[in-house]
């Protein structure tokens, strides 16, 4: 298809039905070799309405690393392990046979290939005539007599092929799970403009629900694997794609634990973007479990594949435990159930018809902090607000989890997101960080673009007039005193009002030579703001007291054309102290070292 979007770009490309495209072959021969015709089937994702796939959670393996995978089982099972007679493939999530495209033709009599629609299934038994191919849904065809613990009074009308039931029995065979699951999230994703709200709701759902398999049973190759783990003998080898959240997520790791504890064999990753049509940057693994053992590691090693599929290093991923994430570094503080201020979605912006107001404080409220998730692919959403944030990953900063809060911040701001880490948690430290660190972070978060904090007057919510303090202001009043301010009415306020919480703080520490530069450059930018005030339209960014907060400051100088310099030479020295914080991110232990490139 690509030749033909590069020749004649100017044909309307459709999408077209399976049945339409067998039956075009079943009328013209372009080509005869088999093998070649095979190579052609094997893209039928590109062709087809993917529309339907897609709410599905349906992505085709690309064939390179589906022959990658192949190579990885040998390195497991041994040179010539299909020629034995002694193992059965099974891939219960076949699609068009991708993944079995490359495997040698003699195994085809031990494989078995079932998929979602029967066109499927038809297009399967033309590619693999040799192999046992059929219309079948795993997550809920013969799932009530597979798991019933009482013995039924009839005989099953069972959809899955006799010859597969027999040899599940057999003990002499050793089974293969070969297989790319779906991907879908119920409730949690959208496709085309759909939600996916209820993909999730099959028979193995329910009976996940009943043995308390937790956020996990939301999750399709989950229940691929619930089921696979508990259907299949014990001599089971299972090669899986799959993203790594099953085995590192917050929500997955009591299924992993509990459900899921099996011994590692081999596998890689590569990068998401070789699935056509999948978005976001994200690694995608092959791992081969061994579903006769359980797991002892703590740790395992996947090989790091590039787009040619060539190994370029390893990457160490370390089994985490729950207590072991950052979000659990300290307690979060109770709210008040009668003390409230408005929820914010941004640094100025009041979410009123928010459903789940979340708009919960407490008298000594100094800023909330969102910290939804607990990994890189969640890190867009840190952010500091003056006022509750909408956001259920959010908490509420008071003075005794100040210092803590502002380093956790930091942590999950400083690091770059890159593919592969984008998976990555962020872990409790195993050592206490020092004063010099701890301050070097609150300075770097005080002028980070992420530090969305500001003052707020006259906010209307549920009836009543908010006054929401920026508690993060970091000077003191009688410094800004002896400042140039070209608004009187600032004056005056400057001369009734007290020290905001941080300047307060920061009168009372001390600071490297990093930290120190960028707070003498904060100073210029922000004395630059209270001289050109008069120049300064407040309005659109609310600003309308003497305490506005870096996201107001910051924008209403970019806007107005002044101090660019002052900015960037205080970008450039923020620059420098995350420079100096980021090695000591991964030495705290707030991430693992965990790739190792070749």
């Amino acid at each position: 298809m690509r030749i033909i979007d590069s020749f004649y770009p100017q044909i309307d490309m459709k999408k077209i039905r399976i049945e339409d495209y067998d039956y075009f072959w079943s009328n013209y021969e372009y080509v005869s070799d088999t093998e070649t015709i095979s190579g052609i089937h094997t893209k039928l994702d590109r062709l087809t309405d993917d529309s339907q796939r897609r709410f599905e959670g349906e992505f085709y393996t690309p064939l390179p690393f589906a022959q990658k995978a192949i190579h990885y089982f040998t390195k497991v099972l041994g040179k010539n392990w299909h020629k034995s007679g002694k193992f059965r493939i099974w891939d219960m999530a076949a699609g068009t046979g991708n993944l079995e495209y490359h495997l040698p033709a003699e195994s085809y009599k031990y494989l078995y290939l079932s998929t979602l629609h029967a066109g499927e299934a038809d297009h399967l038994k033309k590619v693999f005539p040799d192999a046992t191919c059929f219309q079948y849904d795993y997550l809920n065809d013969d799932v009530d007599y597979l798991f019933s613990k009482e013995e039924l009074p009839f005989e099953p009308e069972w959809k899955m092929p006799q010859k597969l039931r027999e040899e599940l029995n057999d003990p002499e065979i050793t089974w293969i799970v070969f297989i790319n699951p779906p991907f879908a999230t119920s409730q949690n994703a959208r496709a085309g403009g759909r939600s996916k709200k209820g993909v999730s709701k099959t028979k193995i759902d329910r009976l996940m629900n009943k043995y308390c398999a937790g956020h996990a049973k939301r999750e399709l190759f989950t229940q691929f694997m619930f089921r696979i783990a508990r259907e299949l003998p014990k001599n089971t080898y299972l090669g899986m794609f799959a993203k790594l959240k099953y085995l590192n997520a917050p929500n997955n790791i009591n299924y992993r634990d509990e459900f899921f504890n099996y011994k590692y064999e081999k596998g890689f990753l590569f990068h998401s973007k070789n699935f056509h049509g999948v978005t976001g940057n994200f690694p995608i693994s092959f791992l081969i479990w061994n579903l006769s053992k359980k797991g002892k590691k703590k740790t395992i090693e996947i090989d790091i594949a590039n787009d040619e599929t060539k190994n370029i290093g390893i990457k160490h991923l370390q089994l985490i435990n729950k207590d072991n994430i950052l979000n659990q570094w300290f307690p979060r503080p109770e709210n008040s159930k009668d003390y409230i201020l408005p929820p914010l979605s941004n640094g100025i912006t009041v979410k009123k018809e928010n459903i789940d107001t979340r708009h919960r404080a407490r008298p000594d409220f100094l800023a909330s902090i969102c910290s939804k998730g607990n990994d890189f692919q969640n890190t867009k959403y840190v952010t500091i607000l003056s006022s509750p944030s909408v956001s259920a990953g959010a908490f509420t900063v008071i003075k005794e989890n100040f210092e803590k809060s502002m380093i956790l911040h930091d942590v999950r701001k400083i690091p770059k997101p890159t593919w592969l880490n984008d998976r990555n948690q962020f872990l409790v430290p195993h050592t206490e960080p020092d004063e010099e660190f701890t301050n070097d972070c609150i300075v770097w978060g005080l002028f980070s673009n992420s530090n969305q904090t500001a003052a707020l007057k006259d906010i209307s919510y549920l009836g009543r007039k908010y006054q929401i303090k920026n508690h993060f202001f970091p000077f003191r009043i009688a410094e800004i005193k002896t400042w140039k301010i070209n608004d009187s009415n600032f004056r005056q306020q400057i001369n009734r009002d007290v020290d905001r919480f941080v300047a307060d703080w920061i009168s009372h520490q001390k600071f490297s030579k990093e930290a120190k530069n960028v707070l003498k450059h904060g100073k210029k930018v922000y004395q630059l703001y209270f001289e050109n005030l008069n120049k300064i339209i407040t309005k659109k960014m609310l600003v309308n007291t003497w305490d506005a907060g870096w996201c107001q400051i910051r924008q209403l100088l970019k806007e107005h054309h002044l101090g660019t310099d002052e900015l960037e030479t205080l970008n450039t020295a923020n620059k420098t102290l995350a420079e100096k914080i980021l090695p000591q991110i991964e030495n705290y232990g707030f991430l693992d070292k965990d790739e190792v490139y070749e």
